[in-house]
């Protein structure tokens, strides 16, 4: 009976109710998923583009461009530039440096003799020396004309992007007054590292009490090419510089978004350019007038570029470019002249481009990974990652156009695994932390005695076993703290502390290694310099640290420092070394003070 009953009723109407219900449930479900789908592509794209504008990763988007640069092959370089290198014979021969002026006179007039485009010193001449030895180098400079002098401005790297308008520019090194007159011209020659110690880059231009000047390579190419310097216009918005050529003609230098110029490296030091050596080249000349054979055919040098710079270890500014790790900065103006005269610079695209680049990678794989499976979406990953890694070696090795590669292949893998991304970013940025809390001194941001200590003892090990290099070690101690401290007050004393840490750093060389040694003791590591070499280092702080003016409040505050120093002869192990130079140090303080002492055996 009750069988019959139900038979009986429609359920027709129920039917349709429930596929009602279903319908809308379901495409309720499709619309949440796919607001689900652009809410994520958006955090994924907002938080890439905050990491960008923010500067997160740009040590990795760095690290990218040196990628690029290693694959590419070798470019065309213009064999018109030479070097000749101060190097360790030419000190050898000549003496140490700096060398008498009339060295320089006498290569000037022998290189005149061959005729060449341009003769470029890496070196600032910026104080007298011996009158007569001035007075020698004056009159080659006013026969040759086709002499190129730098200078040298102090710079605040946090100021890049700001050189041209002056910021960030405290003082200037130039020729002094009577060489000026007689030089073809002159530029600057600073180039920052990076925020890993990388040198890619170098200041276009810099301003100094209202006036401009061009970087080194950038004056003298331009001026072979016969552009006047009127006719060398920097349009900072447009981030490039116009030169107007002879009979018309224009070229553009491109410029990043910090208006500094990307060096297009060719290759690492000894297979960039020609190389010859300072001493080799004046011997030559020598042997020649007196009817022998040169050691050199100087007429290699006829018609050239010759650039003359420093080169001995131990003397002058080595840094790690992107295809070689140890690269003398002289040679940072050979590329650039390079670039200027065949036209062949690194360009970037606008920051606008850049920005749009990481929005669409970052959505676009967002969007399409959220409708793949796991195994799908890691296909689709690593295709898209390596396909935009090669686009992007493409455009840089054939068009040396640069685009942001890392943010947008770090767009592709946050899309894919976003928590777990997410953790690591975290626990990237808490390990930085807590590497620096674990290795810096609290207060001066120098390196605490723990770390230094682990430093100086792998240093010390290689210098025992090998015996390849000198080492030395620099104990300072800042004269009269206490008295400062019970006088003015902790916080005074801080700020005595923090600025003699920054007079220390800044006087260093950029391989040593500088440390907090406890209270008011500093401690310096120098790498590759012997005992003598120390003691001049040590000069330079002495003598920063007398002459700086400590403020505090209403307070203007002078005081000296004590320096100790100590070469490594045969000591068992590091201590016995600090050992040393904390002796030489107590004899600085006790000899009066204000002073550098190298420690002698009693």
């Amino acid at each position: 009976m009750l069988i019959a009953i139900v038979m009986k009723i429609d359920l027709a109407p129920l039917k349709e109710a429930l596929k009602n219900a279903y319908d809308a449930a379901h495409q309720r479900l499709v619309r949440y998923r796919h607001g689900f789908v652009w809410m994520l592509s958006f955090v994924v794209a907002a938080l890439v583009l905050g990491l960008y504008i923010f500067g997160i990763f740009d040590r990795l988007e760095l690290l990218t461009l040196d990628w690029r640069f290693n694959l590419r092959p070798v470019v065309s370089k213009s064999s018109d530039i030479i070097f000749i290198d101060m190097a360790e014979d030419s000190v050898s021969a000549i003496g140490r440096w700096p060398w008498p002026r009339k060295w320089h006179a006498a290569l000037i007039k022998m290189l005149n003799e061959y005729k060449p485009r341009a003769i470029a010193f890496d070196v600032i001449f910026s104080e007298p020396q011996d009158d007569v030895d001035d007075l020698a180098l004056e009159a080659a400079l006013k026969t040759s004309g086709e002499v190129y002098l730098p200078m040298l401005y102090d710079l605040a790297s946090d100021k890049a992007k700001y050189f041209y308008r002056g910021e960030g520019v405290s003082a200037i090194y130039e020729p002094i007054k009577r060489f000026k007159p007689f030089i073809r011209g002159s530029g600057h020659i600073n180039a920052i590292p990076d925020m890993d110690g990388i040198l890619r880059r170098a200041p276009a231009i810099i301003s100094y009490n209202g006036k401009p000047t061009n970087q080194f390579g950038i004056k003298i190419g331009a001026n072979i090419l016969g552009v006047k310097d009127e006719d060398i216009v920097f349009y900072p918005e447009a981030h490039s510089i116009l030169m107007k050529l002879p009979g018309g003609k224009t070229r553009a230098i491109p410029l990043d978004k910090d208006n500094q110029l990307i060096v297009n490296w060719v290759g690492p030091w000894g297979r960039d350019f020609k190389h010859y050596s300072y001493i080799d080249v004046i011997r030559s000349y020598s042997r020649m007038k007196e009817g022998r054979r040169p050691l050199i055919d100087l007429n290699a040098l006829k018609d050239k570029i010759c650039i003359v710079g420093l080169t001995a270890a131990g003397l002058i500014d080595i840094k790690p470019i992107p295809i070689a790790n140890s690269y003398p900065a002289v040679g940072t103006h050979a590329m650039i002249i390079n670039s200027v005269l065949n036209d062949d610079f690194i360009r970037t695209i606008s920051e606008r481009m850049n920005i749009l680049l990481i929005l669409l990678i970052s959505t676009i794989f967002t969007i399409y990974q959220c409708r793949l499976r796991f195994l799908g979406g890691m296909v689709l990953a690593i295709a898209g990652i390596l396909s935009y890694a090669a686009i992007s070696a493409a455009l840089f090795i054939l068009y040396n156009v640069v685009i942001v590669t890392f943010y947008p292949v770090f767009g592709i893998f946050i899309s894919y695994v976003l928590t777990a991304s997410y953790t690591h970013i975290m626990q990237s940025v808490e390990r930085a932390r807590l590497f620096s809390q674990a290795t810096r001194d609290g207060l001066t941001q120098l390196y605490n005695i723990r770390h230094f200590s682990l430093l100086l003892e792998a240093e010390f090990k290689n210098t025992a076993t090998f015996k390849f290099r000198p080492l030395s070690v620099i104990m300072g101690d800042i004269d009269n703290f206490k008295q400062a401290n019970d006088t003015y007050g902790h916080p005074a004393g801080d700020i005595i502390l923090k600025e003699v840490a920054h007079l220390i750093q800044s006087k260093c060389r950029q391989i040593d290694v500088v440390g907090r040694y406890g209270g008011e003791e500093f401690i310096v590591m120098l790498s590759g310099a012997r005992e003598k070499d120390a003691a001049d280092v040590g000069e330079k702080i002495r003598a920063a640290v007398e002459a700086k003016n400590f403020k505090f409040g209403d307070v203007t505050y002078s005081t000296t420092i004590s320096l100790g120093v100590a070469q490594y002869k045969d000591e068992k192990n590091k201590d016995e070394l600090i050992e040393k130079a904390d002796k030489a140090l107590y004899s600085a303080k006790k000899t009066g003070k204000n002073k550098v002492c190298i420690y002698t055996p009693e």
